[in-house]
């Protein structure tokens, strides 16, 4: 009963983020954002993000590969669409998803599982520490005080990443026991990826190369709403756009992305009924592609599995 309440109340606070900041911003140019757009504009955003689904499958394709298992690309990139669709339903739901679909793919232990599960949010996170630190370096004037700030914080999001990948003695100390026995799985995990020279950088460039896709999205949509942002103007709205992963308590970070991305809008003048309009068609972008290819992911992993099965028999 607790468990189902939280559920709800996350969906919920995800839900009203989203109506508070639709009522209180009063999004401007809505329609005519989405029409300024043309066939053109939403080709772009949809193409820009299957590169990056692309690139997050080889974050599982290349591990596995490592460790031994074979998996096809196209499988890897239909299950990143289930474990979306999951994420939109439960914080993080999409990691059970995800690893009981590999599992069913492939013979794979559950150890084995977690050195390829768990390192997965360190390594996006170190992603994402790296582009932000780029971003407030490009941006280090026109940011002015909140410069010193804003680095402190990617610097410390890089040292944390670090941190828990190499499973440094301080710092699981200073966690609660719960996260530190977590922190040492993953650090365990992460080690099994070491042993295999530059997965692990490889595997943090494509998170970086898919957070900078996701952000030439918004780039995109801002150019539909007039608003024009050079390239070092706008790396510094999608980074802090995509900061929304590390405070994951919503389903699909649901009202909090929208308002990391006026936070970072703010940053940079951009009025914030315009930001606000532009935060919630991509949301309803991104809530509308999943749900388009959820259900041919589904069917064809299973037509897959069952084939695969009738072969083994």
């Amino acid at each position: 009963m607790g468990r189902n309440l939280n559920k709800l109340t996350s969906w919920l606070t995800g839900v009203g983020s989203v109506i508070a900041i639709t009522w209180y911003f009063r999004p401007a140019g809505f329609a005519d954002t989405i029409i300024a757009l043309g066939w053109k504009g939403l080709v772009g955003w949809a193409w820009l993000t299957l590169v990056a689904r692309f690139l997050i499958a080889e974050t599982t394709v290349a591990p596995l590969a490592a460790l031994g298992f074979s998996m096809p690309r196209l499988d890897a990139f239909w299950i990143g669409w289930i474990r979306t669709f999951a994420n939109q339903i439960l914080p993080l739901g999409g990691v059970a998803a995800y690893a009981q679909i590999v599992r069913e793919r492939i013979q794979i232990s559950w150890s084995e599982l977690a050195a390829l599960a768990a390192p997965q949010y360190v390594l996006a996170g170190a992603a994402l520490g790296i582009v932000g630190l780029a971003a407030i370096a490009m941006n280090f004037d026109a940011l002015q005080s909140m410069a010193h700030l804003l680095a402190a914080a990617y610097l410390v999001v890089v040292t944390v990443a670090i941190a828990a990948a190499s499973g440094a003695a301080w710092f699981i100390e200073l966690l609660p026991r719960t996260l530190s026995m977590r922190a040492i799985r993953t650090a365990d995990a992460l080690r099994k990826l070491t042993n295999h020279p530059g997965l692990v950088a490889k595997m943090v460039a494509y998170h970086g190369m898919a957070i900078l896709l996701r952000g030439a999205r918004l780039w995109i949509l801002f150019s539909g709403a007039g608003v024009t942002l050079d390239w070092q103007e706008m790396l510094l709205v999608l980074v802090i756009s995509e900061s929304s992963m590390l405070v994951n308590v919503t389903p699909g970070g649901l009202g909090i992305r929208e308002g990391f991305v006026l936070s970072g809008s703010a940053l940079l003048g951009i009025p914030a009924p315009i930001a606000a309009s532009v935060a919630i068609i991509d949301r309803l972008f991104v809530i509308s592609i999943t749900t388009l290819l959820t259900a041919p992911a589904f069917v064809l992993l299973r037509y897959k599995r069952s084939r695969t099965s009738r072969k083994r028999t």
